[in-house]
């Protein structure tokens, strides 16, 4: 199977693309399933490299304090006071999904809250904040698979150091999260995550309550576990792919 590349759009183009995608890809899953093999499907990539590009992006449903910087090859922001998470839509909705997005965490970061900020891209997101996350720490170098609920309690599903693998301050990382249900063997409902940092897998986590996340949207984010105020950063490199369950 080939894989369909489709350039940037608008977040209406994107959503009704997929709706159709969705239906054919179950039926093409589960044939190659049979035969142990399957293809992922590029559904939406933006490489953020124009200003026609940046401007598909918009602010998750406006909230933080947040300011955003012009650049001629990503999205730069950085956080404002009282504000814990700066997030941005992907204009992709869907369950079964995998997200890749490039991240930094610029030097000028303050000091005092570097050990605590990250970076992160977000499957199943809704409108109360519950969604998977991958968060990537650059100081430590550690990551986390986190299921973040209604309210914003956070379960840390999977995690730990990578040493090398994840790069520091003023570094780019490369982040992939992938999720998909109908896991052989697990309960139904199940969800898997699986993580992966500049071409890295560093681990997957199974969901036994994946359906509790109703959530479709899909975002990436700078964030704290307190304020981030003054956190900086950018991301480029956007792309949205229909998972192979199999690899």
């Amino acid at each position: 199977m080939r894989f369909l590349i489709i350039p940037s759009m608008s977040a209406s183009r994107a959503k009704a693309l997929l709706v159709g995608l969705v239906a054919a890809t179950l039926v093409s899953l589960s044939v190659a399933g049979a035969a142990q093999a399957a293809s992922s499907i590029t559904i939406y990539q933006n490489k953020l490299t124009t200003s026609d590009n940046r401007a598909e992006i918009g602010k998750y449903r406006g909230k933080g304090n947040c300011s955003r910087s012009s650049s001629n090859n990503s999205i730069k922001f950085r956080i404002g006071k009282s504000t814990r998470e700066c997030a941005y839509l992907v204009p992709v909705a869907g369950r079964d999904l995998e997200v890749t997005a490039t991240g930094r965490l610029f030097e000028s970061t303050p000091k005092a809250i570097k050990s605590k900020t990250f970076l992160s891209v977000n499957l199943r997101q809704a409108k109360d904040g519950s969604r998977y996350q991958l968060a990537v720490y650059p100081s430590g170098r550690r990551w986390q698979i986190r299921k973040v609920r209604n309210g914003g309690k956070v379960q840390v599903l999977k995690g730990g150091k990578a040493g090398k693998i994840i790069r520091g301050f003023g570094d780019a990382n490369r982040m992939v999260l992938r999720a998909y249900n109908g896991i052989k063997g697990q309960p139904s409902g199940s969800a898997r995550l699986v993580a992966l940092v500049n071409g890295k897998k560093l681990g997957f986590a199974d969901d036994a309550r994946g359906g509790e996340l109703e959530g479709r949207d899909t975002t990436f984010s700078i964030a704290s576990s307190k304020s981030a105020k003054g956190a900086f950063g950018s991301f480029t490199g956007l792309k949205v792919r229909m998972p192979n369950p199999f690899g």
